[in-house]
């Protein structure tokens, strides 16, 4: 270990980071306590990019910074600015153009997504907050990163929701507005806005030795800032690494309910009549699923209202709160066959009026630059009932039409002897498509030096290694591909099965080119260009 004492007269610090080297762990001391810790990936040789640490609130004092293992931290002191040397990579050439990322750093898991309408402004904000690293491109330093929009598509990035503690570091949870202050927290004209998640002990220096619990922030302004509650956890340990809180309104048990992941595929359900203290009602597996819970009603095709609950991979239970307690009415089912989306959540709407849903788009990893995982595009999910099943259909929001910039339609496009080839640019795009259901044929769409194969005799669409049904029911196929840089995300059936898988584009091949092993006719084909 070595350690630097310094007068912090900076507003940053700005550490040299880089792939090539080994983690650090930093410990801020002052007057021997610990004040904070992180890990990041020092390299003062040959640094590929700047993490900025905030040392703001320690101006005019003097903080010791230990780090090991060994490294020269002398060069610490040569670190301070005033100025963010992050914001550089804002507009870094590969980032995603239509999906969420942050400025800097990795981000995994969307968390406390709500929509809220201001009681002194009028104006209606989006908020979603993610699982973020602000100091290296790879997984630690768990905070929460909170960004806000006013359409789901452009997004403003407000910095740090919630920062680690002497509890943990911050891991997954959700967010509720409390309309009737059954808290007790409001203190203004605004609703409060509650924050739950899970402090994830023994992740940090600070926290060694600690359970993972479930605590609770608020914000009496309207969701720009945030306080945790002084009375934490809310929730204590209960089992393993309990994790990843979603909190509703439930009108069938006339309170708040609370799902949280315990262990294996066990999940526990809890509830409250003030948000602040919790009962255990029940536990409940989902098959092939573990990890961030989401639970929510929705009214299906047949006007029946149903509850769906979920899991980070995509398996979802329909049910319906009877007799005290959530009961399902038939096994899990599947919705997303690709290998990148993860830990999908949905908004929080007055009244349930809608249910839009982003995920983590995993192992989206943009070249060299210093950003790891971005969003998924928005999904507004709906409930179909079909010969006495019920199937969650996940199709892009009508938002996303707010990016379209150009848009071609062609009918009848026959393919087999001849292909059809349609010059393209360097931008995101939405390729919808209409098949007629009864043909064999394997049609292949090459884009930017990347093959998507409609196989209609196998009844499946393709992309590397990635299969999924093209028809789940039966019914004439339509198909939805949204692509941009470092991903592509497919829609068929309706919305009855979806696929997320990471996509390398070669920006050299700017043009689609879609091919037919027989004769074939796609009867309708639009192409959206988007920009934000």
């Amino acid at each position: 270990m070595s350690a630097v004492t310094m007068k912090i007269d900076k507003k940053y610090l700005s550490l040299p980071i880089s792939r090539f080297v080994g983690t650090r762990t930093v410990c801020v001391k002052k007057d021997g306590n610990l004040l904070d810790d992180f890990t990041l990936r020092l390299d003062f040789v040959n640094p590929r990019a700047y993490a900025c640490y905030d040392v703001s609130s320690l101006i005019g004092q003097e903080i010791t910074f230990e780090v090991s293992p060994d490294i020269d931290a002398e060069k610490l002191a040569d670190c301070r600015t005033d100025v963010r040397d992050t914001d550089e990579f804002k507009t870094f050439g590969f980032r995603p153009l239509v999906h969420f990322t942050a400025p800097f750093g990795w981000i995994n898991d969307p968390n406390g997504l709500v929509v809220y309408t201001s009681k002194v402004t009028g104006k209606t904000l989006y908020h979603l907050f993610c699982q973020h690293n602000p100091y290296d491109w790879v997984w630690g330093n768990m905070h929460w990163g909170h960004a806000v929009s006013e359409d789901l598509m452009h997004w403003e990035y407000l910095g740090e929701g919630l920062t680690p503690d002497e509890n943990g570091t911050m891991f997954s949870g959700s967010a509720i507005v409390d309309y009737d202050n059954k808290s007790g927290l409001k203190s203004g004209e605004e609703d409060v806005i509650l924050l739950y998640y899970t402090c994830a002990g023994h992740n940090s220096v600070r926290s060694a030795g600690k359970e993972f619990t479930q605590c609770m922030a608020y914000s009496t302004d309207g969701g720009m800032t945030f306080k945790k509650y002084e009375n934490n956890p809310v929730v204590g340990h209960i089992a393993a690494d309990n994790r990843d809180p979603k909190v509703i309104w439930c009108d069938e048990l006339n309170c708040f309910i609370m799902a949280i992941y315990l262990d294996g595929n066990e999940y526990c359900i809890l509830t409250s009549d003030n948000l602040i203290a919790w009962c255990e009602l029940q536990r409940i597996s989902i098959d092939g699923d573990a990890e961030c819970p989401d639970i929510y009603p929705l009214t299906a095709t047949n006007g029946e209202r149903k509850w769906i609950l979920s899991g980070a991979s995509h398996h979802y239970v329909v049910g319906d709160f009877t007799s005290g307690k959530f009961v399902p009415c038939a096994k899990a089912k599947f919705v997303n066959y690709g290998s990148t989306s993860y830990a999908a959540q949905t908004y929080s709407y007055p009244n349930n009026a809608r249910r839009i849903q982003i995920a983590w788009d995993r192992d989206t990893f943009f070249g060299d630059n210093p950003i790891c995982g971005q969003m998924g595009i928005p999904c507004e999910l709906t409930l179909t009932e079909e010969n006495g099943e019920y199937y969650l259909c996940a199709n892009t929001a009508p938002e996303c039409e707010k990016t379209v910039r150009e848009t071609k339609t062609f009918t009848s496009v026959s393919l087999g002897e001849d292909s059809f080839t349609l010059p393209m640019d360097e931008s995101a795009y939405i390729l919808e498509l209409s098949l007629d259901g009864t043909q064999s044929a394997d049609i292949c769409i090459e884009l930017f030096g990347q093959r998507i194969h409609l196989d209609g005799q196998k009844n499946a669409l393709r992309v590397f290694d990635r299969t999924m049904p093209l028809n789940i029911t039966g019914s004439p196929s339509s198909v939805c591909i949204v692509i941009d840089k470092g991903s592509l995300e497919a829609f068929v059936g309706g919305g009855k099965a979806m696929m997320t898988v990471p996509w390398t584009l070669d920006f050299n091949q700017k043009s689609m080119t879609l091919s037919s092993s027989a004769k074939s006719v796609i009867e309708k084909l639009t192409v959206k260009k988007l920009a934000l």
